[in-house]
């Protein structure tokens, strides 16, 4: 959803997104296609930023202003569409890239479609996805988190464990039975011999892990309330749950209660990574509550409290964080974020997740605010 440790640049991408709304014009008769995106910037400001090198060594420290993208939202460009097939069925496809309007550069490493490049099948039985997609528990968080995933949000106190994509991955999402849904996720490894392990990659970012992913969601939805679970497991290379926010197994269960023009939310994330390394932690407890107001039909408040508790001296640290959106229109609207994280003596997180920004012991606050466009 945001910045990511390695990036390429955008006009190849672009490029070929070109080729391919001509093709589209052309194949409107027997498909159904659609052309989107979004566009999000805005400034940013974080105070006590730790800044490294690429060795992890710290440089300088202090407070840090810039132009940054993808603060309240994930900027994107993609295409979907489908073909009625008859008797109810439908072929679909997404492509979906994500990228930093600040810099013009692909979030997620060196692939054409970062975000989502799925084909399947959708009918009155369900829908079968094949191919890549954002991991089982991303839509389900997003829709738990009071400030939708911004830049401070749920991610921040878990450093994105719970905001990933999955490759090589086959889903089955049920029909709605009474606001009721169920979807199940497989993430293939594609190591030769195991059906767990991964295989190290040799392109893109190297801190992948990249061993099998299995998840299951489900979500009760109703107009004025819903209730989720979803519990997702993300293995190693070598198939095990060696890293607390990397290569864990998670279980998260929340909901929300929307009376008049207030929305409610509460939820719960554990984390456990039972193979972590003697001394490293292997168990974390992530709380939150929050609210949305809609003061008018253009604009809404919303505020927000995090907590997280990790084991292995890791410590805890508690987020909190205010912030308005303004819609000036249907597709564009103006918002502005303020936060603070207060990290307890041996915990070290960013106030916006992504940044690697935090140090041990250091409390840090945040503030933005910018447009983000939909078309």
């Amino acid at each position: 959803m945001k910045k990511a440790s390695k990036v390429a640049f955008i006009a190849k991408p672009l490029a070929i997104a070109a080729v391919m709304a001509g093709a589209c014009a052309s194949a409107q008769a027997q498909t159904n296609v659609t052309i989107y995106g979004r566009i999000d910037a805005g400034i940013n400001y974080q105070s006590n930023f730790t800044q490294r090198d690429s060795t992890g060594a710290v440089v300088s420290r202090g407070g840090k202003w810039g132009v940054d993208g993808n603060e309240w939202g994930t900027s994107m460009f993609g295409f979907k569409g489908n073909e009625d097939l008859g008797g109810g069925l439908k072929a679909i496809f997404t492509l979906e890239s994500g990228f930093d309007a600040s810099n013009g550069q692909v979030n997620g490493g060196s692939g054409l479609w970062t975000r989502r490049s799925f084909v399947g099948l959708s009918g009155s039985a369900g829908t079968l996805k094949v191919g890549k997609d954002l991991a089982i528990q991303s839509d389900p968080i997003w829709a738990l988190d009071p400030t939708g995933q911004q830049a401070l949000s749920t991610a921040t106190l878990v450093k994105e464990r719970n905001w990933p994509q999955t490759n090589n991955m086959v889903s089955y999402e049920s029909p709605s039975f009474g606001g009721f849904t169920a979807t199940v996720m497989h993430g293939f490894g594609e190591a030769a011999g195991s059906f767990t392990k991964g295989v190290t990659p040799t392109t893109g970012p190297t801190n992948i892990n990249n061993g099998s992913r299995d998840g299951i969601s489900l979500a009760y939805v109703q107009p004025t309330y819903e209730l989720r679970a979803i519990y997702d497991v993300q293995r190693d290379t070598n198939g095990q749950y060696s890293t607390l926010f990397a290569s864990s197994k998670e279980l998260t269960l929340g909901g929300t209660v929307t009376i008049d023009k207030l929305k409610l939310f509460a939820g719960y994330e554990n984390l456990r990574a039972p193979s972590a390394a003697a001394g490293s932690p292997d168990r974390a407890n992530h709380y939150w509550l929050g609210a949305n107001y809609q003061i008018t039909p253009a604009l809404t408040l919303i505020g927000a409290a995090y907590h997280v508790n990790v084991n292995g001296g890791v410590g805890s640290a508690n987020l909190f964080v205010l912030g308005g959106n303004y819609s000036l229109s249907k597709r564009t609207l103006l918002y502005a974020t303020i936060g603070t994280i207060r990290n307890s003596s041996t915990s070290d997180f960013s106030v916006e997740y992504g940044t690697n920004g935090g140090a041990v012991g250091q409390n840090m606050n945040a503030l933005y605010f910018g447009v983000s466009h939909s078309f």
